[in-house]
């Protein structure tokens, strides 16, 4: 079956406004890198001969961005992926970079077919606009202490069709932000493919400044911080969160929690909210929250009748 042409003809999937974003020069002065696992071969990585596979973008930017002698320290390369199911483990996090999903011919964003175990610890990188779907009955990524500015635009994560265990277990890493990306149930089993964890925390020292805003997260549980957690500044701020246990399960007492929209199946009272969310009180405000009992869109922290 013939693939979908754009408008200049040639040959990728994407959109007139995406390609001449793509041929916009660079902001920050840096090099972009293009992939397309539709090339026929590998090839240098701009638009008409693009690399087949993420890993090979991020080595070339990783190299660029680490020249002494460009002095490329402070700049930032882009890498754009095309796709409609890459099937590709990424074990390295490109430095100082933007990965930007373009068009598919299913979804609005590549999607990335694989389990990442992340070796290493890399700064500032940011996936933009990109779509990952777990192979394994695993983590989705797993992210090593000291990847500071790590961040998750848009997109999706799905798990595996039997189950998986975390989408994004996050260690000892600053300043991270997961902002609009979907964490749902896989559509081929969605009775058991599920994660058991949508966000995880974990480690101590480097986790503060964490921002967990507007997602939708499907999981067993679905926002997860170890009690060690020094996230410090931290923010899960206008999800909608719908858990088969706990929603949020903050175990450092240090998050704030605001203006979510809560759903468990599990019971939710209203004497002590365990069943439901676990997080400091004092650190809350603005959220509701329903369970399988009869409380059903509850303010929380819930409203204690005041006595003159």
């Amino acid at each position: 079956m013939p693939r979908k042409r754009d408008f200049y003809h040639t040959g990728l999937d994407i959109s007139r406004s995406e390609l001449a974003y793509m041929r916009q020069p660079n902001p920050s002065g840096a090099e972009d890198y293009v992939v397309d696992l539709n090339a026929a071969a590998t090839g240098s990585g701009n638009l008409n001969y693009p690399f087949s596979t993420i890993a090979e973008a991020i080595a070339a930017s990783n190299a660029s961005i680490g020249l002494r002698e460009n002095r490329w320290w402070a700049r930032r390369n882009r890498i754009f992926v095309m796709g409609d199911g890459i099937e590709e483990d990424l074990t390295v996090l490109p430095e100082k970079c933007d990965i930007i999903g373009v068009g598919s011919d299913l979804v609005p964003y590549p999607r990335v077919i694989g389990h990442h175990i992340i070796a290493l610890a890399k700064v500032g990188c940011r996936f933009i606009n990109m779509g990952f779907i777990d192979d394994a009955v695993s983590d989705l990524f797993v992210i090593p202490a000291g990847c500071h500015g790590l961040t998750f635009i848009g997109g999706q994560m799905v798990p595996n069709v039997a189950g998986s265990t975390k989408a994004l277990e996050i260690t000892s890493s600053a300043l991270v932000t997961v902002r609009g990306v979907d964490i749902v149930k896989n559509a081929g089993n969605p009775v058991a493919g599920i994660f058991a964890q949508g966000i995880s925390l974990e480690g101590a020292a480097g986790s503060h400044q964490t921002d967990i805003d507007d997602n939708f997260i499907e999981a067993t549980e679905g926002i997860t911080v170890a009690n060690t957690c020094l996230a410090y500044s931290s923010k899960v701020r206008r999800n909608t969160i719908h858990a088969t246990a706990l929603t949020v399960n903050d175990l450092s007492d240090l998050v704030h929690v605001i203006s979510n929209d809560l759903i468990s199946d599990a019971s939710v009272a209203l004497a002590a909210a365990a069943n439901g969310i676990v997080c400091n009180e004092l650190l809350a405000s603005g959220n509701k929250i329903s369970g399988k009992d009869t409380v059903r869109n509850a303010d929380y922290p819930f409203v204690i009748q005041l006595t003159s």
